[in-house]
């Protein structure tokens, strides 16, 4: 083929042009074609054909193409039909004979826009002849009928590519002709350049903007189109991205005067939402039209664009809105330098800048602050000497003055400024000027009540280092800022900890001058971690160097652990990740453990620092293997045993664990003993935060030596000696324990080291010993939350469940936690840790499908320990721990917590002694703290259980004991209120965290029990009543502790309060009844939530009209939270109609009982919330049916009742406005015929 078009060449331009279009518009074919016309030369008859038969060519198939076009049936929408057509094989045929013509017409099309690809293309190579062998004016007439038609090519975007690629060579290369090339080739490549968002389009629109001064602007019908388009690079990220897209949008501005105000205008808009670099680019944009323009144009940017910049900078709302405005002013003060920038910004700034610095609104001068210290120093380049003099003198004061402003934001600006001033002017500036601003910022500003103006101050000083003018004067002024190292904000702890590493790199600074090395100390000791982090990094240079040997270094670090050991303990924390040499910190290891060996030169408190610093450096060290080998040899059994004996307190010891876990030397054996000891003593560890760290640093060095059993059966043993001593002193049914030791023969390393236990560890007495209880019941509580700590852990976890000591530890915590129920009411000793970690032990159990043997001796004790007359639960016989469990607590805790809310005390028969009594119902508040941890940990199990699907069948007992839970806080919140309870602050501050971690349990099992409708519906109407008393527990903890805590309570109920509704409304959603009717829930109306719901309503409804209204009034604004609460529901209701038609049923239903009780404010205030805040409009009426059902009957009663009431006017007139506000539903649904149809339904 390629053969036969070079052939062509010799006959004719139509052969040429003819043989060209059937190779196809492929790459190859561009290729031949370009070769082939770059060889024609002048001489040759193609030359002075192929221009004109190009041209006729172009015609032919542009008419081609028209006819086709206009030949295509205009589609217009098309309904269905109304009936189906049968069709006939004749109608079939037709259709398969216009669907033909319609394929062929298209390929028709195809091939004529493929041809005109073609001829573009040659026209295009015609164009761009390297020897110009092609008239220009022979081939204008075939490009120019290609452009006039360019928009009849609008789909197809090839075609439409090559003709404005033609066009634009032509432009390029200035032939003849080329204005009338650009009037539709150039909105192309604008609006191409805009769609496909390409750099290189661009850069084409910007080589061709000389063209666009060809069009007239003032014809506004014909340039609308291109108008829009130059408005769309106005706010195109791709234009302003690009430095070529920038210089055209300021060429925009120079085409017309109206361009010049829609793009200003057009800019102005994007202000607020615009990113830094977008604005930054607009800002050149308009100073580089600033520059460019006369006139008018010239003019509008100054005093109508820029002044009102600068005025909306001043008084924008909000400091982003004004940062975003600075930052396009920020073009034209960074060229303050070019001539007339100067002048301009002082004549626009200088009226309206400094009255605004003294205005009284803060925000005003906050934002004309932020624009004097970006125009400072504000000139007039025109003035005198003595005029600038004076107007530097006025900036200067107020800068000063400013630095104490009233508000706290303005100073912050003020303190960062003026360092910035100081340290960019500082050789020009006044000494008396300098001296007032620094005085200020040390004496007034480092002691300011705002944490951000402290912070801001010690950044401004950095910021101020960085001019080496003000050294000396802040080398005397900075010890005024080193109290800052004690202020209680930790951002400025960490900022002036931030100027001392920077001070500590400047010559003729030190330091230590600038805050005490005591000071420094301390805080290493005591602080933040991000604190000491950095002050360890100050430090490493003078008390671990690396440029001295390692014997020097470990010298100095000695010198700083003998100065403050805590403090070097906590430099070993840090000095790895700071830069100290890995091999200097081993050689300081091996020193730290000789000087522990040589303990008796050290006391307890150095003692404690070196063991201390020795662990933290194995936390760091053992990483690499090399020195952790060096440090095994270190640290031999001999050695550990002589540190451990050594170390004088239980951190000392925990810190020799902690080094023997991350070692793991060979034999440690002979620890055994003293790390038990140990982790035996935990009378107090529940409430001791440093003594649970220290447990768990035994509890890992106990599993990294294989002494987990061992531990294990010293834990049991222990509890089972409680155990027996509860059976002894409370009369508390034991199970049969079983011997562990019997189970497996023991390993003779395990013989070994039980061997060292003392023989008063295995003796165990029968015998009740009255004086001991206490303390043994102590240990077994610290035991208990060891064992709930260790089963957080996947190894120590499998260990517990893998022991032959389970069951007996599982028993004894059985016991004890009986014991710790039933005397949580009469013994402040009693601890809810046993009910913890003995629930958490059975959920685990229950997981891994371990059983016990003892639950067939458990269900005979626990139905001694359950009286049938005195509980509602009934005894369950599955033989699962976990149905085992939850019997048993429930049990326990039914005999101290009624159903009713009411506390029972039971007289046991034991000896033991208890606290007396006066008879009265008085109990100590600890007491009923210590009963609300354990009802809180009994929920947790019921949720946990719940949530992992191992409670089966299990749901109505535990929907029981949650209602009883919640009866039992709101009866004891109410004698709370009435003075009978009296909490110490933190005794509330516990009461109120189990009782907000209680409601989230049940309002969680709420939740998971909804999610199957099934069991749900079967548990009717309990779910409704847990919901509802859940709604009276929050309103109790309004009325009784006050918003504060009500406000926090909040934050809890929340996320649940969707499902709470959806349980409120669960019998009605449900469609099920059969665990009760609707009428169950008739009584809502009248609880807790509800009735104080109607009072809000009710004196909302009333207004404040007389006194007493407003003290009601003030009564009702207690409950802020709770309106807060309603407000979400409102919200969540009205999103779904059929669960405000369930909801809003139980208000209505509940209306006619308070009718029957003649509480006709109640009403009112029930159907105020109803009709004004539920239900807004009487047309959303239409589709809540069980709502309308209950409208049905009390309308007719409330007109009964008003109608009755001829003694009661005030009664009366409630009810006609309760009437008044069920009126325009019952006219517009339930009268008439809309009565006769409810009736039906």
């Amino acid at each position: 083929m390629e053969k036969r078009l070079r052939s062509s060449l010799k006959t004719s331009a139509e052969e040429f042009l003819s043989t060209a279009k059937k190779l196809g518009f492929a790459k190859s074919t561009k290729s031949t074609l370009k070769n082939l016309i770059y060889t024609l030369t002048p001489p040759s008859d193609l030359v002075s054909s192929l221009p004109p038969s190009l041209h006729r060519s172009i015609s032919q198939s542009i008419n081609k193409f028209k006819s086709f076009s206009s030949s295509s049936p205009q589609t217009s929408p098309q309904t269905p039909p109304t009936k189906r057509v049968r069709r006939s094989s004749r109608h079939l045929k037709s259709d398969d004979a216009s669907h033909t013509t319609e394929n062929e017409k298209k390929r028709q099309k195809e091939s004529v826009v493929e041809n005109l690809e073609i001829y573009t293309y040659i026209a295009f190579l015609c164009v761009t002849h390297p020897k110009g062998a092609f008239s220009a004016a022979d081939l204008l007439p075939g490009v120019s009928e290609l452009h006039d038609n360019l928009v009849i090519f609008e789909s197809d975007s090839t075609l439409l590519s090559e003709i404005a690629n033609l066009c634009e060579e032509w432009w390029k290369r200035n032939l003849p002709g080329k204005e009338a090339l650009i009037s539709q080739s150039l909105p192309f490549l604008l609006s191409r350049s805009l769609t496909l968002k390409k750099k290189v389009d661009v850069h084409r629109v910007y080589s061709l903007r000389e063209a666009f001064i060809l069009f007239d602007f003032e014809d506004e019908e014909s340039i609308e189109d291109l108008k829009n388009l130059l408005m769309r690079c106005v706010i195109s990220p791709l234009y302003f991205k690009t430095e070529e897209g920038r210089k055209f949008i300021a060429f925009i501005f120079g085409l017309s005067g109206q361009l010049v105000t829609e793009a200003l205008a057009m800019i102005k808009s994007q202000i607020p939402f615009g990113r830094k670099s977008m604005l930054e680019a607009y800002g050149e944009i308009v100073f580089r039209v600033w520059k460019s323009v006369e006139g008018e144009s010239k003019d509008e940017i100054e005093n109508d664009f820029l002044q009102g910049l600068i005025e909306s900078a001043i008084h924008a709302t909000s400091p982003a809105f004004a940062a975003s405005i600075r930052t396009v002013l920020g073009a034209f003060i960074i060229q303050r330098t070019t001539h007339g920038v100067e002048k301009l910004l002082f004549r626009l700034a200088e009226p309206v800048i400094f009255r605004s610095l003294q205005v009284a609104n803060s925000n005003v001068r906050h934002n004309a602050l932020h624009l004097l210290l970006d125009l400072f120093p504000l000139e007039d380049p025109d003035a005198t000497k003595e005029v600038e003099d004076t107007l530097l003198d006025k900036q200067f004061f107020l800068v000063n003055k400013l630095l104490t402003d009233e508000c706290p934001d303005v100073r912050v600006v003020a303190v960062e400024g003026g360092c910035r001033i100081l340290n960019l002017f500082w050789e020009v500036i006044p000494t008396p000027s300098i001296t007032k601003i620094l005085t200020k910022i040390f004496d007034d500003l480092t002691h300011d009540n705002c944490t951000e103006v402290r912070f801001s101050t010690v950044n401004g000083i950095m910021y101020l280092l960085g001019n080496p003018h003000s050294h000396e004067v802040l080398k005397v002024l900075l010890p005024r800022m080193g109290h800052l190292i004690l202020d209680h904000a930790l951002s400025v702890r960490v900022a002036i900890m931030d100027l001392l590493l920077l001070v500590r790199d400047m010559r003729n600074f030190q330091f230590h001058k600038v805050v005490q090395l005591e000071l420094l100390l301390s805080s290493l000791a005591n602080d933040h971690p991000l604190v000491a982090r950095k002050i360890t990094k100050l430090l490493i240079p003078s008390y671990f160097p690396s440029q001295v040997t390692q014997e020097e270094a470990c010298n100095r670090f000695i010198a700083l652990i003998r100065r403050c050991p805590v403090a070097g303990a906590r430099f070993c924390e840090f000095c790895v990740s700071e830069g100290a040499s890995l091999q200097s910190l081993k050689e300081l290891f091996g020193v730290l453990i000789r000087l522990t060996l040589s303990s008796d030169r050290l006391d307890a408190q150095h003692m404690d620092g070196l063991l201390t610093a020795a662990s933290r450096l194995c936390d760091n060290l053992v990483n690499d293997p090399s020195i952790k080998a060096a440090m095994k040899e270190e640290v031999n059994d001999e050695k550990l045993k002589r540190i451990f004996a050594a170390a004088p307190t239980t951190h000392a010891k925990s810190c020799v664990c902690k080094i023997v876990t991350a070692i793991s030397p060979d034999a440690v054996d002979g620890l055994f003993k003293d790390c038990l000891g140990l982790i035996m003593n935990c009378s107090a560890i529940c409430s001791d935060m440093n003594r649970q760290v220290e447990l768990r640093s035994a509890h890992k060095m106990v599993l990294s030596c294989d002494w987990f059993d061992l531990m294990f059966d010293a834990m049991t043993k222990h509890l089972q000696k409680t155990a027996h001593d509860c059976h002894v002193g409370f009369g508390i049914e034991q199970t049969k324990f079983i011997d562990a030791s019997a189970k497996r023969r023991k390993t003779k390393s395990t013989a070994r080291a039980s061997s060292k236990l003392g023989d008063d560890e295995k003796k165990r007495s029968s015998k009740f010993v009255k004086s001991r209880f206490y303390e043994d019941y102590a240990i077994a509580t610290g035991i208990a939350w060891q064992i709930k700590e260790l089963l957080l852990s996947e190894n120590m976890r499998t260990a517990i469940l893998t022991s032959r000591n389970l069951e007996a530890a599982f028993d004894a915590l059985k016991v004890i936690s009986e014991v710790s129920i039933l005397q949580c009411l009469q013994c402040d000793t009693m601890s809810a840790s046993p009910v913890l970690a003995y629930a958490t032990l059975t959920l685990h159990m229950s997981l891994q499908h371990v059983s016990t043997i003892g639950n067939t001796h458990s269900s005979s004790r626990e139905g001694e320990c359950l009286d049938s007359s005195d509980s509602p639960l009934e005894s369950i016989s599955r033989n699962t721990v976990l149905d085992s469990t939850f019997n048993h607590l429930f049990n326990c805790t039914y005999k101290v917590v009624m159903e009713d809310g009411c506390v029972k005390y039971t007289d046991l028969q034991t000896d033991m002694p208890r606290p007396t009594h006066d008879g009265s119902s008085f109990i100590k508040p600890k007491r009923i703290s210590n009963m609300l941890k354990v009802l809180t940990a009994v929920l947790k199990l019921i949720v946990d259980a719940i949530s992992i699907e191992i409670a089966d069948d299990n749901e109505e007992l535990c929907m029981k004991f949650a209602m009883t839970c919640i009866k039992f806080m709101m009866f004891n919140l109410k004698k709370y209120s009435n003075t009978q309870l009296q909490f110490t602050e933190e005794g509330l501050r516990e009461t109120f965290v189990c009782l907000r971690s209680s409601f989230t349990y049940v309002a969680k099992f709420l939740s998971l029990l909804l999610k199957n409708s099934s069991k749900a519906s079967l548990l009717l109407p309990a779910p409704c009543n847990l919901a509802n008393e859940l709604f009276n527990l929050f309103a109790s903890v309004e009325e009784c502790l006050g918003y504060g805590y009500a406000a926090r309570l909040i934050t809890a109920v929340k996320p649940w309060v969707p499902d709470l509704i959806l349980a409120l409304g669960s019998i009605h959603l449900l469609k099920q009844t059969s665990g009760g009717t609707a009428s169950d829930c008739d009584a809502y109306i009248f609880s807790l939530w509800t009735t104080t719901l109607a009072k809000i309503e009710f004196y909302e409804l009333q207004g404040v009209a007389s006194d007493e209204e407003a003290v009601r009034g003030s009564k009702s604004e207690r409950f802020s939270a709770l309106r807060k609460l309603l407000g979400i529901m409102v919200q969540l209701l009205r999103t779904n109609p059929d669960v405000l038609d369930a909801v809003g049923v139980i208000f209505l239903n509940g209306l006619l009982l308070g009718l029957d009780r003649k509480e006709f404010d109640h009403v009112l205030g029930i159907l105020h919330f109803v009709c004004m805040k539920l239900v807004r409009h009487h047309e959303e009426w239409g589709g809540l049916k069980l709502m309308l059902a209950s409208v049905q009957s009390i309308y007719p009663r409330i007109e009964v009742e008003a109608q009755e009431l001829r003694d009661n006017a005030d009664g009366r007139q409630l009810l006609k406005n309760a009437r008044a506000l069920l009126e325009p539903v019952w006219l517009h649904y339930l009268s008439g015929e809309h009565r006769n149809q409810m009736g039906e339904d």
